[in-house]
This record gives C-alpha cells, structure tokens and sequence, in this order.
C-alpha cells in the first residue's frame, strides 16, 4: 500500500451508512450537539436574519425520546446476568469472563454495550486480541506477563473498511481496517495522531489473476507522520508503517453484531431506528419552533397608526423601548388628528396546531419504538398496543439470539488463542414479558390465580419478569418467610371477644 495513500479513507458500505451514523451520533449526544450541528437539523427560515436565527438555535428545544426508547429496548436482555452457561469452563476462560476487555469489564458490562451500540447505529465489531508477546518469549513469560486474549469493542463508525469471502465453505473476513486515532501528550500540550489498524489475509491467485484462496492472517499499523520539508516548501503529510507482524491464529479474529437487515454481498445494515431517528431530527424542529411561537405570543408585536416613527441624530429611525415601564404618545397633529397604538398578536389557534404536531410525532415514534404503552400514546386501543408491545418482545428478541450467538463466536476465537478445545455456550437472558397493557397485566396475572388458573410460583415468576419483583426474589425464601409470620396457636389471641355481638350498634357497646 502506497504511502501517500489516505488510510483514513472509507469503503463504499461505510459511506452508504455513514448519513445515519452520523445523525444517531448527534442525537444521542443531546442538545449541544444538535444545536453545534447548525442548518443540518434546523434550517434557517426564508428571509430570517442571521442575528434571529442564531438567537432561534442558542434556545432551540430538544427531547431525546430516541435515546429514551433505544436504551428501553437494550435494557431488556440485562435483568439477569449475562455469562457462559458451561459450567466447567476452563478457568482461563473464566478469567477472560470477569475480565473481558482488560478494563475491568466483566462480560456482562461489555455484552450490553455491544447490544446498545448495535441497536442505535445498527452494527456493532468485537475484535479478538491477544496481548503482544516479544519473540521466543517462553510460557513462564507469557504467564508473567499476565499474557492473555481479551476483546475489543469497535464502534461501527471506527471500522473504515471490512470485506469477507467463502473460505473453505464458510464466510470468513479477508480485509479490515480500523481507525485507532489516538491523543498523544506532547508536555502539557495535547496532539492527535491519526492511526489505522489493518487486518489482511492476502490472496492467492490462479494463472488468470484470480484468488483460489487466502494466506494467513496479518496486521499492519500506520501512523500519520509530517516529514521535514526542502527549503521553501511546507511540510508534507504522509502515512507509515510503525508496526506488523502475523496473526498467529491464522484468521481475522473479528465478530460482527448487527440488528438490522444486511445488503446481500455487503457489510450494509438498514438500521432498524432509522425511521425514529429521522422522526426525532423533525420532533426537534417542531419542538423548536413551538418554542419561538410561544416566545413571539408572550411579547407580541405594537402597531402605530397614523404615526411617523421617530428618527435619530444620524438620521435613521429610531427603536423605541418597549415594556411595562414605557409610556407610549400619540400627539395631534395641526389638523386635530391623533395616532393609535395597537397590538398584533399571534392567534393561539397556530399554538395548539403546533402543540398537537409535536404530540402526534412522539406518538408516532413511541409507537415505532414499540413503547405503545408510555407517556404521551394515548389514543391506540387495547389491541393496538397488545400487538406492538408484542413486536417489541419478538424484535429484542431475535436481537438477542444475535448477541448470543455473537458472544459464543468471539469466546470461540479466545480459546483458539489459548489452545482450548471450547463449544461454548453463552447464556443472555431471552425470556421478556409479552406486555398486554400498561397497568393490566398484574390484575390480570392476580385474577388468575384468584381464580386458581396458575399457581403462587407461576404468579411470583411473572411478576418477576415484568419487574414488579427484584430479579433477586426466590420462591422458595419467600415461602419460609411467610412460614414465619404465621401466628403460633398456642399465642393466639381470641378476637371474636373482644367484637360486639351481631346487630349491635356503637351505642350499644359503650353502655355494655
């Protein structure tokens, strides 16, 4: 690869998300973010002045009911604990369990970020890593050097390029390429140096130029390096290998975790938030404009009739003060005429259609969000919301068979590093609560078993699923601490003596 080649440069499927990854990112970093974004999410309005406009976007309004309804679907699977479900797991994978990324991550910690990340961009990368060992380093070095794999969580927006092929039957990775950009402390200043991970299996071609197979695994790291320029001329930017070297696994340790539906033959996602995100940029604007509606109906605008505006010194028209504490004069002309003060106002029905607007699009990406049940959606049936809340459980669903099966393809790798013969089993919590309604599902669950339709256990099993239980409750210590506040029947007390007889009135029980 040539030096003066941009590794920075993204393959033709990054571009194809790059519009979306971009936007979710602006929109999960809130109201700063939206409003440094400028024209992009909030248009300047034909003939509105630059000074408005500015004024208009420093005070725009943003609710982020996208991030509220991602992080509600991603929460899902992580009411119980994420681990291997081998229960004679080698104890160096276990290991690599409470320790998955060496940043002290347990599992559980990074398997939810990976979920979150590929629920709101779409996509998501594990990396397989193995710390770097020095050449001819021995077993007892490797073990002092507290020598083991670990992951690496890539964000889809850092994976630059990526490409797979059929490898002996399978889809294997071929070509990746990461941006590892890093800031360097240069005293108590602070630079940013571009750095591009690659992961290459080169091909190995027949007479005609064509690849029948691929070679081992390597990587390469290049750096941007500025190179001192000739006299005259200014310094010129280049990029440089500062390390290489083989994989020693043979393959590209590398794990995709998507949500959406991929393009045949791609690595292109079809982000499944796509439609609220879009929903929450418009939601934004409208948010926005109610706002400056608002302001505009609290300050309304004077008029004066029959009146010359004053004019200043320099011969231009003067703004008058306005507020509670200015009086305002209309003076006769020679003629005997006066002027009029008046007020124009914005009509409140333009308020309610704006309110109503911004109410129906929360709606609207409530709904698509699968949260039918949540603030803010009234107005859908019963049946309505039955059926989308179904949706929901299905879709996070599918999503977590995903994960799971992710998560058991990068511990595959890791005992492949650790020369471990490992099926490994991973277990995510699949088992949601199908919601029937916001606050119906107890009463009906406690009809149930009032009606002996299910059981105690069943009961308390559910109740637990939609979390009105902790996740920590157990059946069996409930049932001896109910044991133990029955009363002893040796100690109990008659309290039929202490009732009047039947059909005595409170008058009668005093006087008796």
């Amino acid at each position: 690869m040539a030096e003066n080649t941009n590794m920075l440069t993204p393959s033709g499927d990054y571009r194809a998300m790059q519009r979306y990854w971009t936007m979710a990112t602006d929109i999960l970093g809130g109201v700063e973010s939206m409003r440094r974004a400028g024209k992009k999410y909030l248009p300047q309005f034909p003939n509105e002045s630059s000074a408005n406009y500015r004024h208009r976007l420093k005070n725009s309004k943003f609710t982020n009911i996208f991030r509220d309804i991602t992080e509600n679907l991603a929460s899902k699977p992580f009411t119980k604990e994420v681990g291997l479900a081998n229960g004679s797991a080698p104890a160096q994978i276990k290991r690599v369990v409470e320790d998955v990324d060496r940043a002290g991550n347990h599992l559980h910690v990074f398997a939810a970020e990976v979920f979150r990340a590929g629920i709101q961009k779409g996509l998501d990368w594990i990396l397989v890593d193995h710390t770097r060992l020095p050449e001819g380093a021995t077993l007892a070095d490797e073990r002092k050097m507290g020598s083991r794999p670990f992951w690496v969580r890539i964000p889809a927006e850092n994976m630059l390029a990526v490409y797979s092929d059929m490898i002996d039957g399978s889809e294997q990775f071929v070509y990746a390429r990461i941006d590892e950009t890093y800031t360097r402390r240069v005293g108590l200043d602070e630079e940013e140096v571009p750095c591009v991970r690659v992961l290459v299996r080169d091909p190995v071609l027949d007479e005609r130029g064509k690849p029948i197979t691929y070679g081992p695994a390597r990587f390469e790291i290049w750096e941007q390096v500025e190179t001192a320029a000739a006299p005259g001329r200014s310094r010129s930017v280049t990029w440089q290998i500062v390390d290489d070297g083989p994989i020693t696994l043979g393959v590209i340790p590398l794990v995709p975790f998507f949500t959406g539906k991929r393009a045949l033959g791609t690595w292109r996602i079809a982000p499944p938030m796509q439609d609220i995100a879009e929903l929450q940029v418009e939601h934004y604007q409208q948010e926005t404009n109610l706002k400056s509606a608002k302001e505009l109906t609290a300050f309304p605008m004077f008029t004066g009739n029959g009146i010359s505006p004053p004019v200043g010194e320099d011969g231009k028209q003067m703004v008058l003060p306005l507020g509670p504490s200015t009086v305002l004069y209309a003076p006769m002309n020679e003629n005997g005429v006066h002027g009029e003060w008046g007020i124009l106002e914005i009509s409140a029905a333009s308020l309610q259609f704006l309110q109503s607007q911004v109410e129906s699009i929360e709606q609207h990406m409530r709904e698509l969000g699968r949260q039918p049940l949540t603030a803010g959606s009234t107005g859908i049936t019963q049946v309505a919301a039955a059926f989308a809340s179904q949706k929901a459980s299905s879709a996070v669903q599918a999503w977590t068979y995903a994960l799971k099966d992710s998560l058991e393809r990068a511990f595959k790798f890791t005992a492949q590093w650790l020369s471990i013969d490992l099926e490994p089993t991973v277990y995510v919590n699949s088992d949601f609560a199908i919601e029937i309604g916001s606050d119906k599902a107890p009463d009906v669950l406690l009809q149930m078993h009032e009606r002996k339709a299910i059981s105690t256990p069943t009961l308390r099993d559910e109740m637990k699923r939609r979390s009105i239980l902790s996740p920590e409750f157990d059946n069996d210590e409930e049932d001896k601490r109910l044991d133990a506040e029955l009363p002893n029947e040796d100690n109990v007390m008659d309290i039929t003596a202490a009732l009047p007889p039947p059909g005595k009135g409170e008058g009668e029980r005093i006087a008796a």
